[in-house]
């Protein structure tokens, strides 16, 4: 019987490992299919539907959400013991969305996959990868309704002992503990390798109302576990085709082009953090008549830092 022990005692090792195995990828997978169906549901509504209200039992929540909403619906407006109105329910979607990617995220089997061809992007949900696979940035519509189309922006490193996380059950915002990431997230993570570190580029866009738009890139390197910025620029425009922060990740070049207007007041090729200074009068005087400028800035990588090493402007032509 001796002889047979360590066989034994192998093969129910193996048998236990592989059940651990299969349940961790088991709930990892229910995870992604679950993300995917709220992500399905919550394409469909809309914020300005306040009083158009939906059955409980066919809103596409989960049952134990539903019970516990028939159960406490007198605490919250826009509920009622059988309904809730569209609004409401793309919050209830909006909380169970972002509850379910920081699971993702902090998931043993996050880093095993690509969940950027797993999780749903058709819509309202945007997931950007750094070229080292290190650096995430989960972005998703927020749909409030005004012309400021902001994100709930979730950025991952997986370098971190503690991943993203809710404030609370109650509370879907989003702690980290990077807060250079703040904001309405990134449509571009790439990386720059040099002699000391990596660093990345982080590019980002955003709608900030009917008729003006934000560019904004940030390099960014890690000092004692903490992101810091090393360079920043960004522009608010009113007029997005002509141009904006374009960078390119073969030359680790960016080159930035916009026409003045109220928003951003004259050329200037400074870090976004000096942009405050600028001038108030965007026109430069031609006699009588009043002209906005075209503006160019080209900057370099040079081995450390970025380095401006063109400027230019010119009258625009009417």
């Amino acid at each position: 019987m001796k002889s047979y022990q360590p066989l034994s005692l192998f093969l129910l090792l193996f048998f236990w490992l592989n059940i651990g195995f299969g349940q961790s990828k088991q709930s990892f997978n229910k995870l992604i299919n679950e993300t995917n169906q709220y992500l399905e549901r919550y394409a469909n509504l809309s914020p300005f539907e306040t009083e158009a209200f939906i059955s409980l039992d066919q809103s596409g929540l989960p049952k134990k959400h539903i019970q516990d909403l028939k159960t406490h619906y007198q605490q919250y407006e826009g509920y009622s013991k059988d309904s809730i109105s569209e609004y409401n329910l793309l919050l209830e979607f909006q909380g169970l969305i972002v509850e379910n990617l920081t699971h993702i995220i902090a998931h043993e089997k996050f880093q095993d996959n690509q969940v950027e061809e797993l999780i749903s992007q058709e819509s309202d949900l945007s997931i950007v990868v750094s070229n080292d696979r290190k650096l995430y940035n989960f972005s998703l519509a927020e749909k409030t309704g005004g012309t400021y189309r902001s994100r709930i922006s979730i950025t991952h490193y997986t370098g971190d002992s503690v991943p993203p996380n809710l404030k609370s059950k109650d509370d879907p915002e989003i702690i980290n503990q990077h807060h250079v990431f703040e904001g309405d997230g990134f449509d571009g993570i790439y990386t720059i390798e040099t002699e000391q570190e990596t660093m990345y580029v982080l590019t980002g866009y955003v709608s900030g109302c009917s008729s003006c738009f934000e560019y904004n890139l940030m390099l960014v390197s890690l000092n004692e576990g903490l992101f810091e910025v090393d360079f920043s620029y960004g522009i608010s425009t009113r007029f997005p085709e002509e141009g904006g922060i374009d960078y390119n990740p073969s030359t680790k070049t960016i080159v930035v082009d916009y026409v003045t207007d109220d928003l951003t007041s004259d050329c200037y090729c400074l870090n976004y953090a000096e942009m405050s200074e600028v001038a108030d009068d965007y026109h430069f005087a031609d006699g009588q008549e009043l002209r906005a400028k075209k503006c160019h800035c080209t900057f370099e990588f040079n081995g450390s830092n970025f380095e401006l090493i063109k400027e230019s402007w010119e009258k625009v032509k009417e």
